[in-house]
């Protein structure tokens, strides 16, 4: 039953980036940062209210941090899934536990064991290949940046940790950094101008919303409820339902040295996954 929450919350991930690419035809950048934004925070609102969890926190700052490298984090996500083929720019954010595995050896002053220079080394690999082809139109930034995203989460994973080590509910950690997103949005949007909404792009941007939800929700989940080892593992089925997606609404195809790349990052992604503890909790807040 764990993994299959796991299995829907990677489904979830990728229908949320195909829906963040058909409503970038129509709809400005802020404009669904906001939106994704906004839903998500009203559905955590009353998932707090249910719970009966609160809202004040002692940790305002520490939250602060967190959401300003979660939702940095999210827009390089973002302007990937819009700019680059969805499984290129799905890969680039799952890059996340490589830079993981070095924050955590530089930070703990860990030992450089065989293994986790091996899936350092591998991940990086991967990322060269995946650097040179199928990037369309020389969209190399765009390439960069999806990058960056995963540099990005990984930090913001970091800082999650430290707030749920003091204690912190993970649906408040999550609720902060949406509110910061949705405060973001709404004023950037509100400079360059909101775009008008048609049935078929509200349709879009409230999926998002709630696909990005429904997979942060099932993803916590899986992640309470089974071995954090083999749940991160199965996230990375996320870029395979990315990759499928991509080919049926986008017709999206990949070249062999790229699917060659992006395995190799799944694969690195794995290995750093592995070498941690099984009983560990891992947080599942959102970037």
């Amino acid at each position: 039953m764990v993994a299959l929450w796991m299995v829907a919350a990677s489904v979830f991930f990728a229908l949320m980036g195909a829906c963040i690419k058909l409503a970038s035809a129509k709809v400005g950048f802020f404009d669904i940062i906001f939106y994704r934004s906004l839903i998500n925070v009203a559905i955590v609102a009353a998932l707090i209210k249910i719970k009966n969890i609160g809202f004040r926190t002692r940790h305002l700052g520490l939250h602060m941090k967190r959401a300003a490298i979660g939702n940095a984090a999210m827009y390089c996500g973002f302007y990937a899934l819009i700019h680059l083929p969805i499984a290129t720019a799905t890969t680039l954010g799952y890059t996340n536990p490589i830079f993981q595995s070095v924050i955590t050896f530089v930070t703990a002053r860990g030992q450089l064991t065989g293994r986790l220079l091996f899936s350092v080394l591998l991940g990086f690999v991967g990322i060269l290949i995946l650097l040179r082809p199928d990037v369309p139109n020389g969209e190399y930034t765009a390439t960069l940046i999806g990058l960056l995203s995963g540099l990005l989460t990984a930090l913001a994973y970091f800082n999650v940790g430290k707030l749920v080590r003091t204690g912190e509910p993970e649906l408040r950690v999550v609720f902060y950094f949406s509110l910061v997103g949705t405060l973001f949005g709404v004023v950037m949007s509100s400079i360059v101008g909101f775009a008008a909404l048609d049935a078929t792009s509200l349709l879009y941007v409230c999926a998002i919303g709630v696909f990005g939800s429904l997979g942060q929700i099932t993803m916590t989940r899986a992640y309470g409820g089974g071995n954090a080892v083999t749940v991160g593992i199965l996230s990375y089925s996320t870029i395979i339902f990315s990759t499928l997606l991509g080919y049926l609404i986008f017709a999206q195809t990949l070249s062999f040295i790229a699917a060659a790349g992006m395995v190799l990052i799944i694969l690195s992604g794995a290995l750093a996954i592995l070498r941690r503890t099984p009983a560990k909790k891992v947080a599942t807040a959102s970037v």
